[in-house]
């Protein structure tokens, strides 16, 4: 078991929310050992858990007492894929900026800033039984296993993307590389329905990938860049089980809704396990 890490030193992040298309500022800063992940915005203090998820429309947002963020999800992933168990995150907005559409842009960040090891051991729960959510054809599911890994399957009825699936060893896994870079995406059929419910406002061909009819916006960054970032979304909503799970995870067609009720369910088992 590895022990616990925060940032060696502050990282400080600003731009534009992908669906609010305001401007936010974020900075996260060191945290004691055992702390976790706890966002502060509004005079709230709101700890990364799933039960302080407040909506999973086109994103997920958490929040306390009417203050909320949204769009933790590529933040989360990018400090769970670095290492960071411990951190305070500042933000002066109502969004995560999305900067490129991925988590690389953070990753890179909090390499600079460097990590800092503790002296407290990181939370690892061995799962004991299987846990599950589904909804309709879509599912997540976890069984007991000695490592976390994850088999992931995404299907879109688009000649570009289909049926896309990969598998991945998440104790082993070269983030920075495999999963970071993969932007989040959306089809331009979507676009004006997105706009009238006041969604990807602040979405640009410089932060997501646009799949078109018959083409990308840009190239792909991955052949199989919509699953990734799906893995990537899944990745950042685990956070929110507030401990590492070993097990198999098999995700069918993930969607924030899914990944943040799938936590929950971890969360309400392991508690349950330790009474």
């Amino acid at each position: 078991m590895s022990r616990q890490c925060t940032l060696a030193e502050e990282v400080c992040m600003e731009g534009v929310g992908v669906h609010t298309g305001k401007h936010a500022r974020v900075t996260v800063k060191p945290a004691d050992a055992g702390t976790g992940i706890v966002f502060h915005a509004g005079g709230q203090r709101i700890p990364a858990l799933a039960e302080y998820v407040v909506s999973t429309d086109r994103c997920t947002a958490l929040g306390m007492d009417g203050v909320r963020v949204m769009t933790v999800e590529h933040l989360l992933s990018a400090l769970a894929g670095t290492g960071v168990d411990n951190a305070h995150i500042e933000v002066e907005g109502e969004e995560i900026p999305v900067l490129d559409g991925s988590a690389l842009p953070w990753v890179e960040r909090f390499q600079q800033a460097g990590l800092c090891e503790q002296a407290v051991e990181r939370r690892c729960v061995a799962l004991t039984r299987p846990v599950s959510v589904m909804a309709g054809d879509r599912g997540i599911w976890a069984m007991p296993h000695p490592e976390r890994l994850l088999i992931s399957t995404v299907h879109y009825d688009h000649p570009l993307v289909g049926t896309q699936v990969a598998w991945f060893n998440l104790d082993k896994i070269n983030y920075q590389e495999e999963i970071a870079p993969a932007r989040t995406f959306g089809f331009w059929e979507e676009v004006e329905a997105l706009l009238a419910r006041g969604k990807a406002l602040g979405g640009s061909l410089d932060n997501a990938l646009v799949i078109f009819p018959d083409h990308y916006s840009v190239p792909p960054r991955f052949p199989d860049e919509v699953l990734r970032h799906k893995v990537l979304d899944f990745i950042g909503d685990m956070v929110l089980v507030g401990a590492q799970v070993r097990a198999l995870f098999v995700a069918v067609k993930p969607s924030h809704t899914l990944n943040t009720a799938f936590a929950l369910a971890l969360r309400q088992a392991i508690q349950g396990e330790s009474t």
